[in-house]
């Protein structure tokens, strides 16, 4: 499709919304609120930088037991943003029967919401973005899940993005750990997808490999302080010169905050 409209999206993951809403110590407060500032400014970010699409890849609740209160914040933020969101559940947040985004209707709240529930992969066709997504709804229940298995071949020349919520492992890594997502299989995505969107890593990273850019976003603010690597969202777009993205600085607290 060689008249295919470009493309700019936000990335984000690993929002964790709802992380200690059950303490009542003023510490863990403090940090919940920061975790939901920094998510309004993933959406300040998308909506001032003109983003068609916001993706939101796995874990952006922290667990099944939130309550109303913030699946209401979560829906209305992601309103507050004027295009399509993309939203992958990861291990946080499975889609297993009767879980959280079976219990809110978040698409009903924010109705330029979508969410990959199908297990074994769902597409989405955005035909108002030259677009194809791919995603598979993660299950508690599956312990042999991997977030890109059965990844289909290309549909067309429309921009192709897949995501994925797992811990990349190089072939001498650690292939004992849960989700895989081996370099193999980003490797062999080169040609057929352009553009990776991973979670489940709190820092950022770039994990591109054989022509394929795969890219962590990192959370926009990590779970606790022993992380110092996290606070981005990632700024991408896509024309016919290729794929380009920049990560910046969602953290409320950070010497340069997005606001």
């Amino acid at each position: 499709m060689p008249d295919r409209r470009p493309l700019r999206i936000v990335h984000t993951s690993d929002v964790h919304l709802g992380a200690y809403s059950t303490s009542t110590d003023e510490k863990w407060s403090e940090r919940r609120q920061l975790m939901e500032d920094a998510f309004a400014n993933v959406i300040s970010l998308a909506n001032d930088v003109d983003a068609d699409a916001l993706l939101i890849a796995g874990d952006f609740f922290d667990n099944d037991r939130i309550d109303e209160q913030v699946a209401r914040f979560a829906a209305g933020q992601i309103d507050r943003f004027r295009g399509k969101t993309y939203l992958l559940p990861g291990n946080h947040d499975p889609m297993d029967p009767g879980r959280v985004y079976w219990r809110y209707d978040l698409e009903s709240m924010a109705p330029r919401l979508r969410i990959f529930r199908e297990h074994a992969g769902e597409l989405f066709l955005d035909e108002d973005l030259d677009l194809v997504l791919w995603g598979r709804g993660y299950l508690e229940s599956d312990w042999h899940f991997r977030p890109l298995d059965g990844l289909p071949g290309r549909l067309d020349g429309r921009w192709h993005i897949a995501m994925g919520h797992g811990h990349f492992v190089r072939p001498d890594g650690d292939h004992g750990r849960s989700l895989l997502i081996p370099e193999g299989q980003v490797a062999a995505a080169a040609g057929k997808w352009d553009y990776l969107a991973l979670g489940h890593w709190e820092p950022h990273a770039d994990v591109s490999s054989g022509g394929m850019t795969a890219v962590y976003s990192g959370a926009p603010l990590a779970l606790s302080d022993a992380n110092r690597k996290a606070g981005w969202a990632a700024v991408v777009d896509f024309d016919e010169a290729g794929v380009n993205w920049r990560v910046v600085r969602v953290d409320p607290r950070g010497e340069a905050p997005y606001a």
